[in-house]
C-alpha cells in the first residue's frame, strides 16, 4: 500500500516528529498490510514528482511544475493509495495576511493531482491546527477565501484529525466539525523504537519573539530576552540547563544569554529525540519540543504568542503568553515542573492512551 504524506523534508522539525506519528498511527491501523511511505516538501510541491526531490525553490520549481505536463513524469501522488496531509498548522487567517487559502502546496498538490486520482484513493487530513494569534477565540478567522478553501479540503477529506480546541472552534463557526486528539507527534518515538533515558538535564528553548511569527501582537523581545536570561541566570547554578536549538538562529540567541552555554543542535531529528528522551523536563518556545518531551512522561512549560501554544493543554501541559511572562511567574513554572507537574507521568499516560484509542477509531472512518 503506497502511502504519499504531505509535509516538509529537512526542514522542521516538529514535522518530522507529526509524521513520525503519523506513520506510527497508520502501521498499527493497517497491522496486517505492507505500507510504503514517500514524503513530499509541500514547501516545494514538485517533489511530487520523482526525480524532483531536489528542488528546494519553489519560485523555480513552481514555473517548472505548472509547464511540465504531469504524464511525462512519475508522480508520487498520482501513485497512491492513500494521501495524508501531515500535521502542521492548516487553520490560519489574519487581517492584512497571511491567509491559509494562499498556501503553496493545496492547488498544485489537492487541486491539480489528487483530484485526477480515484474516489477511492482516500485523502486524510491529520494532526491538523491552527496559527492564530495567542488569545484568538476563533472568531477572527473571517477571510471569505479562507472559509472556502478549509470547506473545500473538508469536503474531500475521508477524515480529520484536529490537535488543538481553536481549530474546532474554526471550523464549528462555520459548520463543520472534526475530533480534537494530541498531536501525533507523542507516538514519534514509538516508531523510532526510542526508550525513556535517564533524566540529565534540563531542556531549554529560546526564540527571540517567543514563536515564529507575532501577527501584530504587542510583543517586545527585548523585555523576553532580559526575562529569559534572568530566568537562566536563577537556575543555571542549580541544575545541569542545555539550550536545545532546532536552527542556528536559536544558537545565535541561546549564546547572546550565555556566550558558555550548553548548546544542542543536530541536523538529524532523531537526534533530538533522543535529547529530548534524557530531558528531566522542559522550559520551552518550541511546542514541538515541549510535546517530545512529554512523549517520554516528562513536562514542560510552553511559552509562544500564537495559538499553536495553547495546543499544550491537550496533553496536561501549562502554557503562557510570551509577551505576560515574568521572572516571578518562570520560577514558579519552574519549580512546579521540578515537583513533577501534578504527577504529569501518570496524567500524561492516561492522555496518550485514549489519544491512541481516538485515533485508531478515527482511521477506521476510511
Amino acid at each position: 500500500m503506497k502511502i504519499s504524506i504531505i509535509t516538509t523534508v529537512n526542514h522542521n522539525i516538529g514535522d518530522d516528529f507529526v509524521r513520525e506519528g503519523i506513520v506510527y498511527l497508520l502501521n498499527k491501523h493497517y497491522k496486517s498490510k505492507k505500507l510504503s511511505f514517500v514524503n513530499i516538501h509541500k514547501h516545494s510541491p514538485i517533489t511530487s514528482r520523482d526525480g524532483f526531490e531536489k528542488v528546494r525553490s519553489n519560485r523555480i520549481g513552481a514555473i517548472i511544475d505548472r509547464f511540465l505536463p504531469l504524464a511525462i513524469t512519475s508522480d508520487k501522488i498520482l501513485k497512491s493509495d492513500l494521501v495524508v496531509q501531515s500535521g502542521a498548522p492548516v487553520y490560519w487567517s489574519h487581517d492584512g495576511g497571511p491567509h491559509c487559502s494562499e498556501n503553496e502546496w493545496y492547488t498544485p498538490l489537492i487541486r491539480r493531482r489528487y483530484s485526477k486520482l480515484s474516489a477511492h484513493v482516500p485523502l486524510l487530513n491529520l494532526a491538523a491546527g491552527s496559527c492564530q494569534k495567542y488569545h484568538s477565540d476563533g472568531s477572527d478567522f473571517l477571510y471569505t477565501k479562507d472559509i472556502e478553501y478549509v470547506k473545500e479540503f473538508e469536503s474531500i477529506t475521508s477524515v480529520t484529525t484536529l490537535r488543538d480546541s481553536l481549530s474546532k472552534k474554526i471550523l464549528n463557526n462555520i459548520g463543520l466539525d472534526a475530533p480534537v486528539i494530541p498531536c501525533s507527534s507523542i507516538f514519534a518515538k514509538d516508531n523510532l523504537n526510542i526508550t525513556q533515558n535517564n533524566s540529565d538535564y534540563v531542556a531549554l528553548n529560546f526564540m527571540k519573539n517567543g514563536a515564529h511569527f507575532t501577527f501584530g501582537q504587542k510583543i517586545d523581545s527585548v523585555k523576553w530576552w532580559k526575562t529569559f536570561k534572568e530566568f537562566y541566570e536563577h537556575i543555571k547554578n542549580k541544575e545541569n540547563c542545555v539550550f536545545v536549538c532546532h536552527n542556528n538562529k536559536e544558537v545565535e540567541e541561546a549564546k547572546k544569554i550565555d556566550s558558555n552555554a550548553q548548546i544542542f543542535i543536530s541536523n538529524n531529528y532523531i537526534d533530538y529525540v533522543k535529547f529530548y528522551s534524557k530531558a528531566k523536563f522542559g522550559i520551552m518556545n518550541r511546542v514541538h519540543g515541549a510535546f517530545m518531551i512529554a512523549s517520554f512522561g516528562r513536562p514542560s512549560f510552553v511559552i509562544g504568542n500564537d495559538s499553536r501554544a495553547v495546543m499544550a493543554e491537550e496533553i496536561g501541559l501549562k502554557h503562557g503568553f510570551v509577551a505576560d511572562m515574568t521572572i516571578e511567574g518562570l520560577v514558579n513554572e519552574y519549580e512546579y515542573l521540578k515537583e513533577g507537574a501534578d504527577n504529569f507521568v501518570e496524567r500524561f499516560q492516561e492522555i496518550k492512551e485514549k489519544a491512541f484509542n481516538d485515533y485508531m477509531k478515527a482511521l477506521g472512518e476510511i
